[in-house]
């Protein structure tokens, strides 16, 4: 069942989307946690979740502070304040997040095919 506060919690998940553009963020119903899918990589999609937004995206920094660290480049780390983005804002009321990022799509079900012209209502 849907309750205020998994609609304030889906809203938190878009602040947070839109500040993580290489992540997929959502509001798990079903777990009634906070997940978010690294979705820079194809073949290694790194998988965060937590009880807070304020907690997952303290995660999603580190993953991304680990990719750095372990880049093929051989470039230097960044200092950790150095690669982190600001803090997300505090989640404002807004539209709950439907759609998957493009770089996610591959991960998605594929969508349902169309009924035939003739079997349509």
């Amino acid at each position: 069942m849907l309750t205020l506060a998994d609609l304030e919690a889906a809203r938190a998940a878009q602040q947070v989307q839109q500040h993580a553009p290489d992540w997929f963020v959502i509001w798990s119903l079903r777990h009634r946690r906070f997940e978010a899918w690294q979705c820079t990589d194809p073949n290694e999609c790194r998988i965060v979740y937590a009880n807070s937004a304020t907690a997952l995206w303290d995660l999603m920094q580190q993953v991304e502070l680990d990719l750095l660290r372990n880049s093929p480049q051989g470039t230097t780390p960044p200092a950790p304040g150095a690669a982190s983005r600001p803090d997300p804002p505090l989640p404002a009321p807004g539209h709950v997040l439907l759609a998957l990022l493009p770089g996610c799509a591959a991960r998605a079900p594929a969508p349902r095919p169309s009924p035939p012209e003739g079997n349509r209502p």
